[in-house]
C-alpha cells in the first residue's frame, strides 16, 4: 500500500508541471501585457517597457519558464503579485481555507442529500418519486451556477433577509455559497447512485437472497449499497475536488474572499503571477482527492486491495514447497 500511495504521489508530478507549462504559456502569449494594467491608459510605449522590464516579463518563453520552476524548487515560492505586491503563497494561503470550507460542506450535503435520493429512486424505480427525483437532477444539474446564485441571494438574502447579501463575518454568510456550490454535485450523485443501484440489484445474487427471504432492508444496505460503492465514491471524489476549486463564480457573486475571487481578479487585472500560483493549487488538489479516492476503493472492494498487496507469500510459499 505504502509503494502504491508513493507512486501515485509521484504521478501528480507531471501533471502539476503540464498544468504549469499550459497556463505560463497561455499568459505568456497574451495579447494585453501585465504592466498596461500597471501604467495605465495613457502610458507611452517607453513607460510600458520600462515595466515589463523591472517585471521581468520581457526576457524569452524559456528564460521565464525556467526561472518560475526554479524559484519553485529552490525558493518554494509562487512569485510576487504584479497588482498586490506580495507573495503569491501568502495570499493564497489567507483565502484558501475559506475555499476549502465551502468545497467541503458543499460536497458534504450533496452526499449526505443525493446518495439517499438516488437509492430511494432506484428501489422504488418507475414510481412517482423515482420521476420526479430523476426529472430534478436533470434540471438541477443544466441550471447555471451564476443563476442560482442570483435566485438564492434574491429570495433569501434581499426578500426574507435571513442571511447576509455577501461576506463570510458570521456562519450565515457561509448557508448561500454551500447551498449553491452543492447543488450540481447532489444531481450528479443522486443519478449515479440510481444507475449504479439498479445495475446491481438486477444481479443474480440478490435475486437469490431474496428468494431465501433475507429481509429487504439487509439487500438493500449490506449487499446491494456495498456492491454499487465504488461509481459512488467516484462521483462523490470527483464533487470533492471539484467543489474545492470550482467556485470561481459563487465567491465572485457573494463576494467571499476566497480562491476563487482571488483567481477571478488576477485574470481580469491581468496578473498572470497569482492566476498561475491559484491554477496550481487547484490543480493539486483535484490530484489529491483522485488519489484519495483511489485508496477508498481498496477498503470497498477486497479485490482492489488485493493487488495492492505484494507477492511475498506466494514466492514463500513456493520455495517451502521446493524444499
Amino acid at each position: 500500500m505504502g509503494k502504491y500511495v508513493l507512486k501515485r504521489l509521484l504521478m501528480i508530478l507531471p501533471v502539476l508541471i503540464g498544468v504549469v507549462v499550459i497556463i505560463f504559456t497561455i499568459n505568456y502569449f497574451s495579447t494585453v501585457s501585465p504592466a498596461v494594467i500597471l501604467c495605465g491608459a495613457n502610458a507611452t510605449a517607453e513607460d510600458i517597457a520600462a515595466k515589463e522590464a523591472e517585471l521581468g516579463i520581457d526576457r524569452p518563453y524559456l528564460v521565464q519558464l525556467g526561472t518560475y520552476f526554479w524559484n519553485i524548487l529552490t525558493k518554494g515560492t509562487l512569485g510576487t503579485s504584479y497588482i498586490y505586491k506580495q507573495p503569491v503563497l501568502d495570499m493564497i494561503g489567507l483565502r484558501l481555507p475559506i475555499t476549502i470550507k465551502i468545497g467541503f460542506f458543499a460536497a458534504l450535503l450533496s452526499a449526505v442529500i443525493g446518495i439517499p435520493l438516488g437509492i430511494l429512486a432506484a428501489v422504488k424505480q418507475n414510481s412517482v418519486f423515482d420521476y420526479i427525483s430523476t426529472i430534478l437532477s436533470i434540471v438541477l444539474s443544466a441550471m447555471p451556477a451564476f443563476f442560482l446564485c442570483l435566485i438564492l441571494m434574491l429570495f433569501f438574502s434581499v426578500r426574507l433577509k435571513w442571511f447576509p447579501v455577501q461576506g463570510v463575518d458570521s456562519w450565515k454568510g457561509y448557508i448561500l455559497p454551500i447551498v449553491a456550490t452543492g447543488v450540481m454535485p447532489i444531481a450528479m450523485t443522486t443519478r449515479m447512485t440510481r444507475s449504479s443501484m439498479l445495475e446491481v440489484i438486477r444481479q443474480d445474487y440478490v435475486r437469490t437472497a431474496r428468494a431465501k427471504g433475507v429481509p429487504e432492508r439487509t439487500i438493500i444496505w449490506k449487499h446491494t449499497l456495498k456492491n454499487a460503492l465504488i461509481p459512488i465514491i467516484t462521483v462523490v471524489g470527483m464533487n470533492l475536488g471539484l467543489s474545492m476549486t470550482g467556485s470561481v463564480l459563487c465567491e465572485t457573486i457573494f463576494n467571499i474572499p476566497g480562491l476563487g475571487l482571488l483567481m477571478n481578479s488576477s485574470i481580469s487585472m491581468r496578473d498572470f503571477v497569482t492566476t498561475q500560483g491559484c491554477v496550481l493549487v487547484c490543480a493539486f488538489i483535484i490530484s489529491f482527492m483522485n488519489l484519495l479516492t483511489d485508496l477508498c476503493y481498496a477498503f470497498v472492494d477486497p479485490r482492489i486491495k488485493a493487488q495492492y498487496k505484494t507477492a511475498k507469500k506466494p514466492a514463500k510459499e513456493q520455495k517451502e514447497a521446493a524444499a
